[in-house]
């Protein structure tokens, strides 16, 4: 009996099972409940899913706010910051523009410039917040760097 290994059995028919449940319930499928768009009538992606250079712009420009603690993580207590991963996604993007230098249409080239530019801003300002909170931690008072006596 101590070499007898359990018994497991797996039930592969679980899903039909639980739709079953549900139809006799008079709820709905999952599968209605998260089903995707129809593809248009010419078998295409529909517009609003066709990946483009503004998309991919933003894509990146929304990593980057998240790791600069711009927005939250979804259900987020507390609001990451990872200046590391931000620095990371600055640098992808303004390889994304020299690379693509020339390639774009003036749109996109004005996109890419304007979300890389505020979103380096933000970065500067992150940096220096924590380079404030380091030298108040260390004892030292940012704003007085010079070193003059309190008054």
């Amino acid at each position: 009996m101590a070499d007898e290994q359990p018994r497991i059995i797996i039930d592969e028919d679980w899903k039909s099972q639980v739709q079953r449940e549900k139809m006799a319930a008079g709820e709905a499928p999952a599968e209605a409940e998260a089903e995707p768009p129809a593809p248009e009538a010419d078998g295409g992606v529909p517009e609003e899913y066709e990946p483009n250079f503004e998309s991919l712009v933003a894509s990146l420009a929304t990593q980057a706010m998240l790791a600069l603690g711009v927005i939250a993580p979804q259900g987020a207590e507390q609001i990451p910051v990872n200046l590391d991963q931000a620095k990371f996604t600055l640098d992808t993007m303004a390889m994304l523009k020299e690379k693509t230098a020339g390639n774009l249409t003036p749109e996109e080239d004005a996109h890419l410039t304007e979300a890389l530019t505020e979103l380096r801003q933000v970065f500067v300002m992150r940096v220096q917040q924590f380079q404030e909170q380091a030298m108040r931690q260390a004892g030292v008072d940012p704003t007085n760097l010079k070193g003059e006596p309190p008054r």
